[in-house]
């Protein structure tokens, strides 16, 4: 199965990227909606879901986190592909009839150097390096790509890391719905407890950006989100900028290590 998903990857590789390593680093997954070899054939399309992500996911880490296999994706099935730094929360949806323009953002009548970048990272934050995977099953009636988004951390990922942390190392407080959540899928948590543990997920998964030296996550945004306060445009703008900033620098950085070490793991055939 391994095998299966490294050929999918060098096929994608030279039918999409003419063979060329560096094309993956500014891909946007969204050009695969259409693909039935690549894209999300017979399911609900979804970038960080699709069957290419899915093999990346299984080259990456098939061998570090027990039953990730491309038969074990999806609906009641153990992991499910996560996209780490989301769009909406912050700037909203793109305004029909407007492209270009997204509703949350327009509420603060930013500058158009501001709507420049927010149009870039529409585009970046479909990049390779924002996606990763997580254990899948339910427990109260949500699984950890949902839960993320429907509570106080609003999918910002510093704080789900942070909370996390204090599952697996046995702080307090807990978030008791996350909790419960790891137990359930402690088939794959189980090896990551402890300080030790947390600290090999996030260097296993390349988070490390989201710790600080010792290895803890840290808080790397400001928690804003564009129904917050829209009587602080001021506000608002500087935490956007912070945001842009960061994920820019996050997901660059986690791409180039995404793409050296799918080409370590298929070497021979990658070159």
């Amino acid at each position: 199965m391994k095998e299966q998903a490294g050929l999918l990857v060098r096929e994608f590789v030279d039918e999409m990227l003419s063979g060329d390593w560096d094309k993956f680093r500014t891909f946007d997954f969204k050009t695969l909606a259409e693909s039935e070899k690549f894209g999300c054939q017979n399911r609900n399309f979804d970038c960080d879901d699709t069957n290419l992500m899915r093999a990346i996911y299984v080259v990456l880490w098939g061998d570090s986190l027990p039953f990730l296999t491309l038969e074990n994706f999806g609906y009641q099935r153990q992991y499910r592909g996560d996209t780490i730094n989301t769009f909406h929360t912050m700037f909203g949806r793109e305004i029909p009839g407007r492209k270009g323009f997204f509703a949350g953002l327009e509420k603060y009548s930013p500058s158009e150097e501001l709507r420049e970048k927010v149009r870039e990272f529409s585009t970046l934050c479909r990049n390779l390096g924002n996606y990763m995977v997580l254990p899948n099953y339910y427990a109260e009636q949500t699984t950890l790509n949902c839960y993320r988004g429907t509570n106080d951390w609003h999918d910002f990922f510093d704080r789900f890391l942070i909370e996390l942390h204090k599952v697996l190392t046995g702080a307090e407080p807990q978030d008791p719905i996350l909790r419960n959540l790891v137990r359930v899928n402690g088939y794959c948590f189980r090896k990551f407890e402890g300080e030790a543990g947390f600290r090999n997920f996030c260097k296993e998964m390349l988070l490390e950006s989201y710790c600080d030296p010792e290895g803890a996550p840290k808080t790397v945004f400001s928690m804003n989100f564009h129904w917050k306060n829209e009587k602080d445009p001021e506000q608002y703008d500087q935490d956007a900028e912070l945001y842009l900033q960061k994920t820019r620098e996050i997901i660059c950085s986690r791409a180039d290590r995404m793409i050296s070490l799918l080409k370590q793991k298929l070497s021979g055939d990658a070159e």
